[in-house]
């Protein structure tokens, strides 16, 4: 199967989502939601890309191939639409890099330094999660504060995490009854650290 992308024909398997086909071929397609060995729905708007047969933005974690698909990945147009998603959550990102103990393997820090997103710029609106780790077993904890609310927790594991409310009130949250159900490799998933295996600590 072949697309054309920024003006160039590629050539691609056409069996895998855009993202995937797209970081074989070499592109760089940041992403906070997708992780290709989990579930997930497309919710950051990280990985956008323009189709431009009808000028619309398109979520390459949800979309696959078709022949002859023409696509735009590095304008400024796509470049911007990006940079908002990373921006839109840092604004309501209570957590800050200079005390956040998760800054060396946080996706979202990564990103903002690389976008040059800022950290204001939509508010700062106020996040609706507490601030207090949760601790589910002896040696996993949850910091809502960190959660970006890309699911992937909620996606892949059974019975265990959950989202409450809707919109901008939604959170991500784990039932008393169901942290027993909750594997430690879930971690390995999360995007910001708010979910990590490490002893408690005080901030």
């Amino acid at each position: 199967m072949k697309i054309i992308v920024n003006g160039h024909e590629l050539e691609v398997s056409g069996r895998r989502v855009l993202i995937e086909e797209l970081r074989q071929a070499g592109f760089d397609i940041p992403s906070l939601c997708y992780n290709e060995r989990a579930r997930h729905e497309p919710s950051c708007m990280v990985c956008m890309v323009r189709n431009e047969d009808d000028n619309q933005m398109i979520p390459t974690c949800a979309t696959f191939p078709t022949e002859g698909l023409r696509i735009d990945t590095d304008s400024d147009e796509v470049q911007a639409l990006r940079r908002m998603g990373v921006e839109l959550l840092l604004s309501e990102h209570r957590a800050r890099c200079g005390t956040c103990d998760s800054k060396l393997t946080c996706k979202l820090r990564e990103l903002s330094v690389k976008m040059k997103a800022k950290w204001n710029r939509f508010g700062p609106l106020q996040p609706v999660e507490p601030k207090e780790h949760i601790t589910i077993n002896d040696r996993l904890y949850f910091e809502p504060a960190k959660c970006i609310r890309c699911g992937l927790c909620v996606y892949n594991t059974a019975d265990g995490f959950t989202f409450r409310n809707r919109g901008y009130n939604m959170q991500v949250v784990i039932p008393e009854e169901n942290k027993k159900n909750v594997n430690e490799e879930i971690a390995d998933l999360c995007p910001t650290g708010a979910l990590a295996v490490r002893q408690l600590h005080a901030d």
